[in-house]
């Protein structure tokens, strides 16, 4: 109630925020831990297999620097959905991105997809966890 707590203040984080999403791949059904940023970014590969980055960042409206670093966790790391072209670590505005049809994972059925955080968000999470 807001006259009972006049100085608490709803915040959203989205880069904290977790998905499950059901995948089916030829070699089965996973469901996959992911992030808000990294859903929005998979949904758009339900319309297409190749998307270049600048489709990805004018559909989905996440900013520059957070947007390389979501797709950069898709790209690498033991968890890799999406392949990268040209290949290499920097997203240029060129880069197009497919969707891993080959992709495999041994053994688990639930896999979280590594995030790469910014120190904006770590900051973030513990400021408000000073405020609580």
């Amino acid at each position: 109630c807001p006259r009972h707590y006049p100085s608490r203040r709803l915040t959203w984080l989205p880069s904290v925020a977790n998905c499950v999403l059901r995948a089916d791949f030829p070699k089965g059904r996973k469901e996959l831990v992911a992030s808000l940023y990294q859903t929005v970014i998979l949904l758009l590969f339900n319309d297409a297999d190749e998307i270049g980055y600048r489709h990805i960042r004018d559909h989905t409206g996440i900013d520059e620097a957070d947007l390389k670093l979501t797709l950069h966790s898709l790209t690498t790391g033991n968890v890799r959905l999406l392949k990268k072209r040209p290949q290499g670590r920097n997203i240029t505005e060129d880069a197009q991105f497919a969707y891993g049809f080959d992709f495999s994972h041994k053994g688990q059925r639930r896999i979280k997809i590594d995030t790469i955080q910014t120190v904006q968000v770590l900051e973030g999470l513990k400021r408000s966890d000073e405020k609580i």
